[in-house]
């Protein structure tokens, strides 16, 4: 498959997963649990399949710390729901390890 393609699917992919994430922390109320965990579900699949297939083989340092992040912002979702009480917490924690992410793949540190 083409890289193009899969990067296309994959920042796609992170821009909804944040933006699910996010609306689990605006409206945690239990009739939208299901649909925001099975989205959020979804979406962190696609996000770590397209991300191995643009790397194509064995990821270096900077990839494995955005892989923790993907595992972070991956479980905020249904923290978002049972944690209705550290939201605000929850909030800073996803915008943080967003940056992370960020920088990691702009400035591919080598480690």
């Amino acid at each position: 498959m083409n890289n193009q393609l899969f990067l296309l699917l994959h920042v796609t992919s992170v821009i909804l997963l944040s933006g699910v994430t996010f609306a689990a922390f605006a409206a945690p109320q239990s009739e939208n649990r299901r649909p925001s965990l099975m989205m959020s579900g979804v979406l962190s699949l696609l996000v770590f399949l397209t991300g191995f297939g643009i790397l194509g083989g064995a990821p270096p340092g900077w990839a494995m710390v955005k892989v923790v992040c993907w595992l972070v912002l991956s479980g905020l979702t249904g923290m978002a729901f049972r944690m209705t009480g550290r939201i605000p917490t929850l909030r800073i924690v996803a915008v943080v390890v967003i940056a992370i992410a960020v920088a990691m793949v702009t400035y591919k540190p080598s480690f």
